[in-house]
Protein backbone atom coordinates (compact mmCIF):
# COMPACT_ATOMS: atom_id res chain seq x y z
CA UNK A 1 0.00 0.00 0.00
CA UNK A 2 1.39 3.38 -0.97
CA UNK A 3 1.69 6.31 1.44
CA UNK A 4 -0.94 8.21 -0.48
CA UNK A 5 -3.44 5.35 -0.24
CA UNK A 6 -2.70 4.88 3.47
CA UNK A 7 -3.32 8.58 4.18
CA UNK A 8 -6.57 8.46 2.19
CA UNK A 9 -7.75 5.41 4.17
CA UNK A 10 -6.92 7.13 7.48
CA UNK A 11 -8.76 10.31 6.41
CA UNK A 12 -11.81 8.32 5.33
CA UNK A 13 -11.89 6.39 8.61
CA UNK A 14 -11.49 9.58 10.68
CA UNK A 15 -14.32 11.31 8.78
CA UNK A 16 -16.71 8.51 9.71
CA UNK A 17 -16.14 9.21 13.42
CA UNK A 18 -16.11 13.02 13.19
CA UNK A 19 -19.16 14.77 14.64
CA UNK A 20 -21.77 15.61 12.03
CA UNK A 21 -23.43 19.02 11.88
CA UNK A 22 -27.06 18.78 12.85
CA UNK A 23 -29.83 20.97 14.19
CA UNK A 24 -29.71 21.48 17.94
CA UNK A 25 -32.45 19.89 20.03
CA UNK A 26 -34.40 22.60 21.90
CA UNK A 27 -33.55 22.91 25.60
CA UNK A 28 -36.50 24.03 27.76
CA UNK A 29 -36.23 26.59 30.55
CA UNK A 30 -39.06 28.19 32.57
CA UNK A 31 -39.80 31.90 32.97
CA UNK A 32 -41.67 31.68 36.28
CA UNK A 33 -41.76 35.39 37.18
CA UNK A 34 -43.80 36.31 34.09
CA UNK A 35 -46.89 34.72 35.63
CA UNK A 36 -47.24 37.68 38.02
CA UNK A 37 -46.88 40.37 35.31
CA UNK A 38 -43.30 41.14 36.05
CA UNK A 39 -39.99 40.60 34.26
CA UNK A 40 -37.77 37.58 34.04
CA UNK A 41 -34.25 36.96 32.81
CA UNK A 42 -33.32 34.50 30.10
CA UNK A 43 -29.95 33.27 29.06
CA UNK A 44 -27.58 30.37 28.78
CA UNK A 45 -23.85 29.71 28.97
CA UNK A 46 -21.84 27.35 26.81
CA UNK A 47 -18.53 25.54 27.28
CA UNK A 48 -17.60 25.40 23.60
CA UNK A 49 -18.61 26.01 20.00
CA UNK A 50 -21.77 24.60 18.40
CA UNK A 51 -25.41 25.24 17.56
CA UNK A 52 -28.04 25.81 20.24
CA UNK A 53 -31.81 26.14 20.53
CA UNK A 54 -33.27 27.38 23.83
CA UNK A 55 -36.98 27.63 24.65
CA UNK A 56 -38.06 29.74 27.64
CA UNK A 57 -41.63 28.65 28.42
CA UNK A 58 -44.35 30.49 30.37
CA UNK A 59 -48.11 30.71 30.88
CA UNK A 60 -49.99 33.68 32.33
CA UNK A 61 -53.19 33.55 34.38
CA UNK A 62 -54.74 36.50 32.55
CA UNK A 63 -54.28 38.36 29.28
CA UNK A 64 -50.98 40.20 29.16
CA UNK A 65 -48.78 42.39 27.00
CA UNK A 66 -45.06 41.93 26.36
CA UNK A 67 -43.74 45.45 26.60
CA UNK A 68 -40.18 44.50 25.71
CA UNK A 69 -37.91 41.49 25.19
CA UNK A 70 -34.22 42.21 24.77
CA UNK A 71 -31.33 39.81 24.13
CA UNK A 72 -27.62 40.66 24.35
CA UNK A 73 -24.59 38.80 23.00
CA UNK A 74 -21.00 39.46 22.05
CA UNK A 75 -21.11 39.25 18.24
CA UNK A 76 -17.68 37.69 17.86
CA UNK A 77 -18.68 34.83 20.18
CA UNK A 78 -22.39 34.11 19.42
CA UNK A 79 -24.49 34.40 16.27
CA UNK A 80 -28.25 34.57 16.84
CA UNK A 81 -30.28 33.15 13.95
CA UNK A 82 -33.73 33.76 15.49
CA UNK A 83 -35.26 35.30 18.59
CA UNK A 84 -39.01 35.53 19.01
CA UNK A 85 -42.21 34.59 20.81
CA UNK A 86 -44.00 31.39 19.78
CA UNK A 87 -47.31 29.74 20.60
CA UNK A 88 -46.40 26.39 22.18
CA UNK A 89 -49.41 24.45 20.85
CA UNK A 90 -48.40 24.75 17.18
CA UNK A 91 -44.95 26.42 17.26
CA UNK A 92 -46.22 29.43 15.32
CA UNK A 93 -44.56 32.82 15.58
CA UNK A 94 -46.68 35.33 17.52
CA UNK A 95 -46.35 38.95 16.42
CA UNK A 96 -43.18 40.44 15.04
CA UNK A 97 -39.91 38.61 14.89
CA UNK A 98 -36.84 40.16 16.40
CA UNK A 99 -34.56 42.64 14.67
CA UNK A 100 -31.06 43.64 15.58
CA UNK A 101 -30.83 47.01 17.30
CA UNK A 102 -28.33 49.41 15.76
CA UNK A 103 -25.00 49.72 17.56
CA UNK A 104 -25.44 53.50 17.40
CA UNK A 105 -28.47 53.27 19.73
CA UNK A 106 -26.83 54.58 22.89
CA UNK A 107 -29.58 53.17 25.12
CA UNK A 108 -28.54 49.57 24.51
CA UNK A 109 -25.41 49.33 22.39
CA UNK A 110 -21.83 48.57 23.29
CA UNK A 111 -19.03 48.12 20.78
CA UNK A 112 -18.82 44.56 19.48
CA UNK A 113 -22.17 43.60 20.96
CA UNK A 114 -25.37 42.41 19.36
CA UNK A 115 -28.86 43.26 20.56
CA UNK A 116 -32.10 41.68 19.42
CA UNK A 117 -35.49 43.00 20.48
CA UNK A 118 -39.20 42.46 20.02
CA UNK A 119 -42.01 44.28 21.80
CA UNK A 120 -45.70 45.11 21.73
CA UNK A 121 -47.11 41.59 21.66
CA UNK A 122 -50.49 40.68 23.21
CA UNK A 123 -50.75 37.24 24.76
CA UNK A 124 -53.86 35.32 25.80
CA UNK A 125 -54.69 34.01 29.26
CA UNK A 126 -53.99 30.39 30.18
CA UNK A 127 -52.05 29.75 26.97
CA UNK A 128 -48.58 28.26 26.76
CA UNK A 129 -45.91 30.33 25.02
CA UNK A 130 -42.16 30.17 24.66
CA UNK A 131 -39.44 32.62 23.78
CA UNK A 132 -37.07 30.86 21.37
CA UNK A 133 -33.40 31.72 21.01
CA UNK A 134 -31.56 29.88 18.24
CA UNK A 135 -28.01 30.38 17.12
CA UNK A 136 -24.41 29.25 17.07
CA UNK A 137 -21.57 29.64 19.54
CA UNK A 138 -18.44 30.69 17.67
CA UNK A 139 -16.05 30.78 20.61
CA UNK A 140 -14.28 27.52 21.42
CA UNK A 141 -13.48 28.73 24.93
CA UNK A 142 -17.14 29.20 25.88
CA UNK A 143 -19.44 32.17 26.17
CA UNK A 144 -22.97 33.17 27.18
CA UNK A 145 -25.93 35.30 26.18
CA UNK A 146 -28.53 36.98 28.34
CA UNK A 147 -31.67 39.03 28.19
CA UNK A 148 -34.89 40.08 29.86
CA UNK A 149 -38.60 39.80 29.07
CA UNK A 150 -40.95 42.45 30.50
CA UNK A 151 -44.67 41.75 30.74
CA UNK A 152 -47.64 43.78 32.02
CA UNK A 153 -51.29 43.03 32.55
CA UNK A 154 -53.77 44.16 29.91
CA UNK A 155 -56.26 46.52 31.56
CA UNK A 156 -59.83 45.22 31.82
CA UNK A 157 -62.62 47.23 30.11
CA UNK A 158 -63.81 48.34 33.57
CA UNK A 159 -60.46 50.04 34.14
CA UNK A 160 -60.89 52.12 31.00
CA UNK A 161 -64.48 52.97 32.01
CA UNK A 162 -63.28 54.21 35.43
CA UNK A 163 -60.54 56.26 33.77
CA UNK A 164 -63.00 57.91 31.38
CA UNK A 165 -65.47 58.51 34.22
CA UNK A 166 -62.78 60.18 36.32
CA UNK A 167 -61.69 62.38 33.43
CA UNK A 168 -65.34 63.35 32.85
CA UNK A 169 -65.77 64.39 36.49
CA UNK A 170 -62.51 66.41 36.35
CA UNK A 171 -63.68 68.18 33.18
CA UNK A 172 -67.08 68.92 34.75
CA UNK A 173 -65.48 70.40 37.88
CA UNK A 174 -62.99 72.47 35.85
CA UNK A 175 -65.80 73.86 33.68
CA UNK A 176 -67.93 74.64 36.75
CA UNK A 177 -65.03 76.55 38.39
CA UNK A 178 -64.36 78.48 35.19
CA UNK A 179 -68.04 79.52 34.95
CA UNK A 180 -68.07 80.76 38.58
Amino acid sequence: MTTKAALAAIALTASMFAPQAQAATPVDHALVNLIDFNSDNLGNSFAGAGDFSDHFTFTTDASAYITDALLHTVKTEVTISSFGLYLASNNSLVGSSAIEVSETDSSVAQAGSGYWRFSGVNIAANTDYYVAVNGSVLSTSGTAYGGTVFITAVPEPETYAMLLGGLGIMAFLARRRKAA
